[in-house]
């Protein structure tokens, strides 16, 4: 016998969307959500002509949204996620240098 809730659970979700799966998640039209991605104010991937969206920069801004239990302004959201990648990959970029003589 199998538990519905682990049967959901192991769906396996896009590792991107399409612009249009994006705006109809998020209940926007899809010229806003173009806009967005054309302005920087939103993440995504732009392949030749088409946009699409990391799902997880969705997971992030939703568990955004739950942590902080308020408003979250798009552009500022945006710009602090740019802020913590680059962090983040600074962090490991830091962690592989090695020193001349062994200090480290």
């Amino acid at each position: 016998m199998s538990n519905n809730r682990s049967d959901q659970s192991a769906v396996k979700r896009p590792s991107f969307y399409t612009a249009a799966e994006t705006a109809e998640i998020l209940r926007l039209d899809e010229s806003t959500l173009y806009r967005h991605l054309r302005n920087g104010t939103f993440p995504g991937l732009k392949i030749g002509g088409r946009y699409v969206v990391p799902g997880a920069v969705l997971d992030r801004l939703v568990d955004d949204v739950l942590v902080t239990g308020r408003c979250v302004d798009l552009g500022a959201w945006t710009e602090q996620w740019r802020h913590d990648r680059i962090a983040a990959l600074a962090r490991i970029a830091a962690a592989n240098v090695e020193l001349p003589g062994g200090v480290g």
